[in-house]
């Protein structure tokens, strides 16, 4: 009976210590540890992601506090997006080297995607860029408005336990320059600087809706109005 009750307390022992490890990850908990990067391990991805990955061991853990970090340290160019067919900025824009995103901390959708997928690759999980379209669901959009339109979009998946999860970083990311509608090239620039300079020793840290890591297209039309539509 003893050796039955020593057992027994042994598996209990060790059943909290497994619970313990499994919850102790939680999203609040990556959160945090995202928001104490210290600046100098983000001068370059690779020890960015050594850093945000270190004390985790799923992947899944480890690809949600990239794109947490993503999300709350890089700003959306509004300016660009919005101004760029009629500035010409758009038409030239090739897109940003995700190192160079590092330290400019402005980018669109296509930054963003290439920054996720390009960490992601470095922490050894599978992971792709998605392009498509993103609009509100409440509007009938052909394909053919689609194409023509201004609901260009790219977002990324990777692979857990055999199926892809998606994460759009760009919808996750609430930062922005600030710089929109009738602004001048001169104010997007100046904007620009600024952000850099901010964060050249201390990075500013934004709030970010973590809706968008693991959605599924289904529920966004329901639950938040918009639709996210592959090529």
């Amino acid at each position: 009976m003893k050796i039955f009750v020593f057992i027994l307390s042994i598996c209990f022992s060790l059943f909290l210590q497994a619970d313990a490890y499994a919850t102790h990850y939680t999203v609040r908990s990556i959160k945090r540890y995202v928001e104490k990067t210290p600046r100098n391990v983000e001068e370059n991805i690779s020890s960015l992601v050594k850093h945000l990955t270190k004390p985790l061991d799923d992947d899944y853990d480890k690809a949600r506090a990239i794109a947490f970090w993503i999300a709350s340290h890089i700003n959306y160019d509004e300016y660009l997006y919005n101004n760029g067919s009629t500035t010409k900025l758009i038409k030239n824009y090739r897109g940003q080297e995700p190192r160079d995103l590092l330290r400019s901390r402005v980018g669109i959708c296509g930054d963003f995607a290439a920054l996720f997928d390009e960490m992601c690759q470095k922490a050894g999980i599978r992971s792709g860029e998605v392009h498509g379209y993103a609009y509100p669901g409440n509007r009938e959009i052909s394909y053919n408005r689609l194409k023509r339109g201004s609901y260009g979009h790219a977002w990324n998946y990777f692979i857990y336990k055999g199926k892809k999860i998606y994460v759009d970083t760009t919808f996750m990311a609430r930062g922005t320059t600030g710089v929109s509608g009738r602004a001048s090239d001169w104010n997007h620039n100046r904007a620009l600087k600024e952000i850099k300079r901010d964060n050249k020793y201390q990075s500013q840290i934004n709030e970010f809706d973590d809706y968008y890591f693991d959605f599924n297209y289904k529920d966004e039309t329901r639950s938040r109005h918009y639709i996210h539509q592959e090529k």
